[in-house]
Parts: structure tokens; sequence; C-alpha cells
């Protein structure tokens, strides 16, 4: 497989049917827990984007404010 399966994917795949009837996990429950871990990595990786982002900035920032002089 060349990518990532989407939920929508997931949820209809006859393999992934099969396991989740195996562990008795409904598909409501199951759709929703796909979609609680799906916000939980979104709101990660936007938090990981904002830490590098801001260390970029005040990576430029230190270097041109060291050398400027404040009279």
């Amino acid at each position: 497989m060349e990518h990532d399966l989407t939920l929508s994917e997931v949820l209809v795949d006859p393999l992934i049917a099969q396991l989740r009837q195996a562990d008795s996990v409904g598909y409501a429950a199951f759709a929703q827990l796909l979609q609680s871990a799906a916000r939980v990595h979104t709101r990660q990786m936007l938090g990981n984007l904002q830490t590098e982002r801001t260390d970029a900035f005040y990576d430029r920032v230190a270097p041109a404010s060291r050398g400027t002089k404040h009279n």
C-alpha cells in the first residue's frame, strides 16, 4: 500500500470490519474512536507546528537584535 487509509476507507475495509466484530466493537463506537483520535492528532500536529514556527522566528530575530545598538 502506498498511502494511508482515510477514515472513510478504514470504516468500510472488510478486514478491519472482521477484526472490529471479533473484538465486539460496534461500528458507531469505532467511528467515534477514530474521529476522536484524529482530532487529538490534529491538535498535536498544530501545536508542534506552532512551536517550530516560534523557534524559527526567534532564531532569525536573535542574530539581528544582537547586531543592533541601542542608544
